[in-house]
């Protein structure tokens, strides 16, 4: 598909998203392109299941990392005297704590697609090669443009809420703040994403929350023209 073929393509499933009532027909028909897409650019989507069940695995291994690197103690207040063991050590609990974050970022996407009524077809890679979960199109499409906007939103900052539940776990073990800093990282990036109003897909998941809160603008005002 060409690059104005594929630009074309999409400025159509923008013109789905703002419609109150869109057509069915046409639903199914973009979501078989876009998955045609999706595969070229992704390559395969494993079932939600076992993939999931995998994921979660692969994230137990730096969470039992993170706990186990807790046993030597790391002292906070004294951080201006840190040694260079000590920086490493911080450094490894700050990778465990990235690693948790990553593999169950997943969860968060799954979540909030059960609360929201959209699908999930199973685990891929997104554009930055980290696993993802895959949308039914469909669903998607069907979707309200205020329920496809919480979604991200809530993927986007379920890193945040994993990150945060490792700051108090290591807090409450070991007096450890290393969970708090991605947190914090995080939080400052989503939200000068969220600020920005930036729609790039480049920005993760608040650039699609951005990109649907703008679409919802639209599709608010053609609901209230419709209804008049």
């Amino acid at each position: 598909m060409s690059d104005d073929t594929r630009k074309y393509f999409w400025k159509l499933v923008r013109q789905i998203k703002r419609d109150p009532n869109p057509n069915e027909e046409e639903i199914v028909v973009a979501a078989g392109v876009r998955d045609l897409l999706f595969e070229a650019s992704r390559g395969k989507t494993y079932r939600l299941g076992s993939a999931l069940g995998i994921m979660i695995l692969l994230g137990l291994t730096p969470l039992l990392g993170y706990l186990w690197i807790l046993q030597t103690p790391l002292i906070w207040s004294n951080i201006l005297g840190w040694t260079l063991a000590d920086i490493w050590q911080f450094l490894l609990r700050f990778l465990c704590i990235m690693g948790v974050v990553a593999f169950f970022y997943p969860i968060g996407r799954l979540i909030a697609g059960k609360a929201l009524g959209i699908r999930l077809l199973g685990i891929c890679r997104d554009q930055y090669y980290e696993p993802t979960i895959k949308i039914d199109y469909v669903t998607f499409l069907k979707a309200t443009p205020p329920k496809r906007k919480w979604f991200f939103f809530f993927a986007g900052f379920w890193t945040v809420i994993t990150s945060l539940a490792l700051g108090v776990l290591g807090f409450v073990l070991a007096s450890d703040f290393t969970g708090f800093i991605p947190a914090t990282i995080l939080v400052l990036f989503e939200g000068y994403v969220v600020y920005s109003g930036n729609p790039s897909s480049a920005r993760g998941e608040m650039g699609h929350y951005n990109r649907e809160k703008k679409i919802e603008r639209i599709w608010r005002k053609r609901l209230a023209s419709t209804a008049d």
